[in-house]
């Protein structure tokens, strides 16, 4: 066979069918099979406790390991990412993927994220990787993969401090497919985001780009038995290998992006199958007859499907959107994005979108989300919100409250505002001296000037504001957001009010600051 058939049947990844239909190129390794001890009935993992992930940790999330249990009794690892200071109960994502690759890489970046954005995160690691159980190793399956995904709804549903009505998914690369079958099984889930999805069974069954025809997969098939009877003959299971290494030099770029991730440090996981000895090379014949995505038209819940514009694999996406149905899908390409981009890269994934997304289909109601932010927010700040700033809302894009901290001597304010929430272009008047300086104290703002790009205020920026000077603050549009206003004395003070900031103005000032 030719080398572009090589690479185009490198059905797992590139990974697992290339070490069966080429073996003379790679040297199959094994694990013994281990037929004393009967993991489908284990119940105590021997978990991590270090932080041991390819990406930092955040200082605004509470990490725990937990485990679950899926309907076939393997017991499930998993990484649970919750807001620090929040209350009530939250939205819950299941995250997962991409295919061979553990909760340590990709959705475990994607889960922690989210939880930064409010939401209750869990990245597990399928049945028989990673940290979880699950006997023999390395090992592949449509349905118990999918069951994996169910069961991690399972475990969300009971947990005191999620609600049951808002629980979602999120599919990274081949468990997009498996998602999209979960979505199709499971009336719990509300909404499913796929990110670079892969459709394995597609894959498997007629190589990248459909190039395989009947009498290869039937050659496949033969390859793959006759790898069962050597397996079951020499008590171990054939590796086909992760991610080919040495990178050979006429590698296609898809592979070798996944070697930038999978073989670096960017993303090199000593439990990943991608990162070391791959799949079992039998794992997938069952694959091979069984279409994952049989009944994605029956859908009902919300689901955003992602994909970068030059991935390889962008077809998947195109090919499963045509099959959804309803006013409540939607496909989404990245420009100028790859296949592996939408793992790792925090200027490609678009989380703002992905939130904006969940937070339409796993709505809580509206005073219930402001009751929980706005006592989560008090939490953040030691000076108080304060009551709505009626005296002024005219002047405001959205909701505030005031609180004054002092009216003696220097008049010192504290102003809150609801995510995004702006006043008015407006300038302090004074015939000498006066403007105003602005203390950031909790959540994240923005202060712009008339012709100059916004400033990002944290906590503990401080801006001063010259009388005379055109300017706006408010909050992040994602963001709960208060400063301490404090009035510079001056000579005839004043404060001009002039018209609202534009929604345009005030997107581009924070897209042009903070890309994401």
């Amino acid at each position: 066979m030719c080398k572009r058939f090589f690479y185009l049947c490198l059905v797992w990844l590139g990974f697992a069918s290339a070490g069966s239909l080429h073996a003379e190129n790679r040297n199959l390794e094994t694990t013994e099979i281990n037929n004393s001890k009967n993991s489908l009935m284990e119940t105590t993992l021997n978990l991590t406790q270090e932080w041991d992930k390819v990406f930092p940790q955040s200082d605004k999330v509470q990490h725990t390991k937990v485990t679950f249990r899926n309907r076939y009794g393997i017991t499930l690892a998993a990484d649970l990412y919750v807001p620090k200071n929040a209350v009530g109960k939250f939205s819950a994502i299941a995250v997962s993927g991409p295919f061979g690759a553990v909760k340590e890489q990709a959705s475990g970046l994607y889960a922690q994220t989210l939880a930064e954005r409010g939401f209750l995160a869990l990245a597990f690691d399928p049945s028989f990787t990673g940290e979880s159980g699950g006997e023999p190793r390395y090992v592949a399956s449509p349905d118990i993969n999918t069951e994996d995904f169910c069961a991690a709804v399972d475990y969300l549903c009971t947990r005191p401090d999620v609600d049951a009505d808002r629980i979602g998914i999120i599919g990274i690369c081949g468990w997009g497919g498996f998602a999209l079958n979960v979505a199709a099984i499971d009336t719990r889930i509300k909404a499913t985001v796929t990110s670079t999805m892969y459709d394995m069974s597609r894959v498997t069954a007629n190589g990248y780009f459909d190039t395989m025809d009947a009498d290869q997969r039937y050659e496949l098939r033969k390859q793959l038995n006759a790898q069962r009877t050597e397996d079951y003959r020499n008590g171990t299971y054939a590796l086909a290998g992760g991610v080919v290494d040495p990178l050979p030099e006429d590698a296609p770029q898809f592979v070798k992006d996944y070697y930038a991730y999978y073989k670096t440090s960017r993303g090199y996981h000593p439990r990943s199958l991608n990162s070391n000895r791959g799949w079992n090379v039998t794992s997938s014949l069952s694959f091979l007859n069984t279409p994952l995505l049989a009944y994605s038209q029956e859908i009902r819940s919300a689901v955003l499907m992602l994909h970068g514009e030059k991935a390889h694999s962008r077809y998947f996406s195109e090919d499963a959107f045509k099959k959804l149905k309803g006013k409540n899908k939607e496909l989404l390409i990245i420009p100028g994005a790859s296949h592996v981009d939408l793992y790792d890269n925090l200027q490609v994934i678009p989380f703002d979108k992905i939130v904006r997304f969940l937070q339409e289909y796993l709505p809580k109601e509206a005073e219930a989300i402001e009751t929980d932010a706005k006592t989560a927010f008090q939490q953040e700040m030691v000076f108080p919100i304060g009551e709505p700033n009626t005296a002024y809302a005219q002047y405001f894009t959205g909701n505030s409250y005031l609180a004054f901290v002092s009216k003696d001597q220097v008049p010192v304010a504290n102003v809150t505002f609801e995510p995004g929430c702006r006043n008015n272009w407006h300038i302090h008047r004074a015939t000498k001296g006066g403007g105003q300086m602005l203390i950031g104290v909790a959540g994240r703002g923005w202060y712009q000037e008339e012709g100059k790009p916004a400033v990002e205020i944290l906590p503990g920026t401080v801006i001063n504001i010259p009388a005379g000077v055109k300017h706006w603050h408010g909050a992040a549009s994602d963001s709960w957001f208060a400063h301490l206003a404090i009035e510079v004395p001056g000579e005839n003070t004043s404060n001009e009010w002039l018209e609202p900031v534009s929604d345009e103005a005030y997107k581009q000032a924070q897209t042009s600051n903070h890309p994401q």
